[in-house]
């Protein structure tokens, strides 16, 4: 309803303020609670009672969480405050102001915009350092020195998808027009990957990368701008707004090939650690590796390391709090200035409701702070905790951040055994409270200057000896309920099933489509778990599936091809992307895999299957009925 210029102002007070917008910021903030809290529950509860190890910085965790739960609430409200009417006012005015060029230049440019104030990209920071630049020198480039390049190859990816997409708002053609070629492209890329050992380590992470982009600011700011282009084009904005999505997540994957591409040559291929600190590289591939000039061949530290004091604790949480609210900055301003700039001065418009953007705008920033913050104290801990302990189902682990320093060690104090081979072990005993426990003794882990023996405890197997397969099924059976649960948890996917109940008029009902896609999401995670525990190359997975996928869309009517399509991005948020990313990490670097991404990339590909097949028996199921009806009719 349009606002009354003439009507006065009502000045309201403090206390009536806090009155009117309690309610309101209670549902919203409720609405990203219900989304978190089953998703951790489940990681917790599994942790506590399945692997029985208890959660290490558990305060610190939940302080986390919680600051990721208020930060998307501010974050998403500023969105739909400031940047969604700026978008959708640009995709009002463009087409009647500039031509099909500058229509192209600008989406590139919001793209771009878009991508980099996406919440999910800042947890590709934090796996740099979960990489070692022996086993991957091109992952390890890309996600610490090059990862410049990685943002910038993604943001150019969904920059150049959302041009075909306002093509697409413009002139209405079939997605399987770009869907098609751009798969075939996508899968020929892959295998050529395979074969290079650079590549092959990153193949990973391009696909996951198309699974990052699709989050709470691209999605939106795109289908606002081209549902105002669809109005003046006179187009189904509905019909026409399916299939935004899928090209947003498919050309991030093909740029961070290329950007692979070029940098594989220049980087040296992996190698074992002892070569690689015997100088098995050139100066040249360590200062574009390692981003240091004056590079030295690194010296294994052979002191014991420390736990971080409380200052250090302080001053690193005092540093990571900057770290957010600058990140937001860079993320949240630069996309604004250029909508705010390009409405005023290009289409010289008017600004409608400035001071709502604003508001809107200065939320962004709080909101995405906040949930920077909250990556790396809380999803991003807890994701990595429970990755690395999942393995103690069929076999022993070390409990690195269990850590014991015994201060004060008298090496004197270690006895003898005998093993059941005949073999003498060392061990000691430790008292802990009013009981004993035996200690193994290894040489390495006791320091003579500090007087220090470090105990690392080892953990599991827990269902049997070790490798056992119970052990293994375990994991599986927590991975598929993992993406099963965090799909229903989805408000994306909420909001797509009341979109497709109403467009196909209740052929496709709403409960229908979230089961196909909760199903489809957790057999994803369920292979991209089993990728990294055998360590199966991912283009194995992929490639049948894509092929499947693309038979099946000769047999399915447009509107389901477009719905499956657009299904496998609304369930990778902001929440399940950090949360299955760090997991997978985490399982990886206690497996010793180089390569830990490609869970995103599995259960974005299998919600498209289940959903496609799902529509291909509904649309069966309404032919039997309408034949079933005019049966009864003669």
């Amino acid at each position: 309803m349009a606002r009354n210029e003439k009507e006065e102002s009502i000045h309201i007070g403090f206390r009536e303020t806090i009155t009117l917008v309690l309610p309101y910021f209670q549902k919203k903030l409720w609405g990203q609670i219900k989304a978190v809290i089953w998703i951790v529950l489940y990681l917790s509860l599994f942790q506590l009672f399945v692997l029985r190890i208890p959660i290490k910085e558990a305060g610190l965790i939940i302080f986390g969480i919680s600051a990721v739960v208020l930060g998307l609430t501010f974050f998403l409200e500023g969105l739909f405050l400031g940047l969604m009417p700026l978008a959708e006012a640009l995709g009002l005015r463009l087409p009647q102001k500039l031509g099909l060029v500058s229509i192209m230049v600008f989406s590139v440019l919001m793209g771009v915009g878009a991508t980099l104030a996406e919440p999910a990209i800042s947890i590709l920071r934090a796996c740099g350092s979960k990489v070692a630049p022996w086993d991957a020198p091109l992952l390890y480039f890309l996600l610490n020195e090059g990862s410049v390049y990685l943002y910038l190859s993604i943001a150019i990816g969904v920059g150049v998808s959302v041009v075909f997409g306002m093509l697409r708002f413009l002139f209405g053609f079939s997605l399987m027009r770009i869907l098609v070629p751009t798969i075939f492209i996508l899968l020929g890329v892959s295998i050529y990957a395979y074969f290079d050992e650079n590549l092959k380590l990153i193949s990973g992470l391009a696909w996951d990368s198309g699974a990052v982009t699709t989050g709470p600011v691209t999605v939106p700011l795109v289908v606002a701008l081209g549902i105002g282009i669809s109005k003046v084009a006179e187009k189904n904005e509905q019909s026409s707004a399916y299939g935004v999505v899928t090209l947003a997540s498919l050309f991030p994957i093909l740029s961070v090939f290329l950007v692979g591409m070029y940098f594989s040559g220049k980087l040296p291929k992996p190698m074992p650690e002892e070569i690689f600190f015997k100088q098995g590289i050139t100066l040249t591939q360590a200062k574009l590796l390692l981003g240091d000039s004056k590079w030295t061949p690194p010296i294994k530290k052979e002191s014991i390391s420390q736990p971080p004091s409380t200052k250090e604790f302080y001053q690193k949480a005092k540093e990571n709090i900057l770290n957010a609210f600058q990140m937001a900055m860079r993320a949240i301003l630069p996309i604004s200035i250029f909508l705010l700039l390009f409405l005023t001065l290009i289409l010289r418009e008017k600004i409608p409701y400035l001071e709502e953007v604003f508001l809107g705008i200065g939320f962004s920033v709080i909101g995405l702070s906040l949930f920077n913050f909250g990556i790396i104290f809380g999803l991003n801990k807890l994701g990595s905790q429970v990755g690395g302990k999942l393995p103690s189902t069929f076999r022993s682990i070390e409990l690195i951040d269990s850590t014991k320093f015994i201060p004060n060690f008298n090496p004197k104090s270690v006895l003898k055994a005998v093993n059941e081979e005949g073999k003498e072990e060392k061990f000691f005993y430790l008292k802990e409270r009013k009981s004993y426990t035996g200690i193994p003794y290894h040489e390495e882990n006791w320091n003579p200057k500090s007087k220090i023996y470090e105990y690392i405890p080892i953990h599991g197997p827990i269902f049997g000896k070790e490798d056992n397969l119970l052990g293994y099924l375990v994991v599986l059976v927590f991975a598929f309920f993992l993406g099963y649960s965090a799909t229903l948890a989805e408000p994306a996917l909420s909001a797509l099933g009341n979109t497709v109940e109403e467009t196909t008029v209740g052929t496709f009902r709403k409960s229908l489509l979230i089961q196909s896609v909760a199903v489809g999401v957790g057999l994803g995670t369920l292979l991209g778990m089993l990728k990294i525990l055998l360590e199966i190359p991912l283009v194995w997975i992929l490639v049948p599936v894509y092929l499947t996928l693309l038979i099946l869309n000769t047999f399915s009517k447009s509107e389901f091809i477009d719905i499956a399509w657009d299904s496998a991005g609304v369930t990778t948020g902001p929440i399940t992307v950090p949360l299955i990313i760090a997991m997978g990490l985490g399982i990886g670097n206690q497996m010793g895999t180089v390569d830990g991404f490609g869970v995103l990339a599995a259960a974005s590909a299998f919600p498209i299957l289940s959903v496609l097949i799902m529509g291909m028996i509904v649309e069966k199921s309404r032919k039997l009925s309408l034949r079933d009806l005019e049966l009864k009719e003669k």
